[in-house]
């Protein structure tokens, strides 16, 4: 007769708790900065993004990318042991990804300025501006992403057993 090895069900549990969260923050932050390359978002399809309106300061420049400092500004925001919060710092992230609407008052100093050649005074006053950003999502929950990570777990699953020993799924 001969003998059954069955795995170590708690030692594949702990290895692989280490590793889910270690490869989850790598893949979702490489999908979050894939949007930018793409230029649009992947949910359960591919949403490109809305073109710059004219004239456009940067003809045939990426969207959302000028000096990159929003795109590599993604991270891990917080963490726990069953939840991994996703985001970034960048003050106007939140604007370009919910596509939001800026209502605000400014004020303007009195100051010199040369029109025609002549020196003109002008005189302070103070203007309202009223600006709506499109939705430009590169973050958020993703059906594709989501569904990329089940498969990659339940394939290291099925290594892991197998590498246990002869048990089979």
């Amino acid at each position: 007769m001969s003998k059954i090895q069955i795995p170590d069900f708690l030692a594949i549990a702990e290895s692989l708790q280490t590793d889910v969260r270690r490869y989850a923050k790598v893949y979702c932050l490489q999908w979050f900065d894939d949007s930018f390359q793409n230029q649009g978002f992947t949910d359960a399809s591919f949403e490109p993004w809305e073109k710059r309106k004219e004239p456009d300061r940067r003809p045939g420049g990426a969207i959302l990318v000028d000096t990159t400092f929003l795109r590599k500004s993604l991270g891990v925001l917080a963490e726990t042991d069953n939840r991994m919060e996703f985001g970034t710092h960048v003050p106007y992230a939140g604007l370009h990804n919910n596509g939001e609407r800026m209502r605000l008052v400014q004020y303007v100093r009195a100051h010199h300025r040369t029109r025609n050649g002549k020196r003109e005074q002008v005189q302070a006053h103070s203007r309202k501006i009223d600006t709506k950003f499109p939705k430009r999502q590169f973050i958020g929950e993703s059906k594709q992403m989501m569904d990329g990570l089940d498969k990659w777990l339940l394939n290291q699953i099925s290594i892991r057993f197998k590498q246990q020993g002869n048990a089979k799924l």
